[in-house]
């Protein structure tokens, strides 16, 4: 019983609270008042990764709940400055010192993911105009599977019916 209590008031405070600031000051549209809130949740940010990742470990710590419960509420506290401190002390430095290969990755996993979409992309229409075809022509024993033969077969009926309603459109 304990434990939920902890983890609600620490929900409040990591998140809840920081949400309406962060809703406040974007409001406002105040520079002085977004900076600290966007330092507050990029240090959040990754301490959420961190405990993704490790957090099967932590749970074994005695008083974890407490002491995250406490870390939280340092980073949020606008007189402590925690996130201030998190940020400008390790993750600003570790970040400015890789920021090039970062920028490297980021953007090859951006082009990968545009040929990949793309190619997705074309192949499901492909696929779904070798189903229309199919249904069209009443063949039900077309093979419509996403592979190089079933497509060709289906595209080269395609590519039939296409002529044909081309011809039936001139007329």
């Amino acid at each position: 019983m304990f434990g939920f209590l902890l983890k609600f008031l620490s929900s409040c405070v990591s998140f809840q609270y920081p949400v309406y600031a962060s809703y406040k000051a974007l409001k406002s549209r105040d520079q002085d008042a977004l900076v600290p809130w966007l330092v507050y949740w990029v240090v959040v940010s990754v301490v959420t990764a961190v405990e993704t990742w490790f957090g099967f470990l932590f749970v074994w710590l005695p008083l974890y709940q407490f002491a995250r419960f406490g870390f939280m509420l340092w980073l949020v506290m606008p007189h402590s400055q925690g996130a201030n401190y998190v940020y400008y002390t390790y993750i600003e430095p570790a970040i400015s010192s890789h920021e090039q290969e970062i920028e490297t990755l980021v953007g090859t996993a951006q082009d990968k993911a545009k040929t990949g979409g793309l190619e997705l992309l074309n192949t499901s229409i492909e696929y779904i105009k070798c189903i229309v075809v199919a249904m069209i022509i009443g063949d039900k024993n077309v093979d419509v599977k996403a592979n190089d033969e079933g497509l060709q077969g289906i595209q080269s009926k395609l590519s039939a019916v296409s002529k044909l309603s081309l011809i039936l459109r001139s007329m």
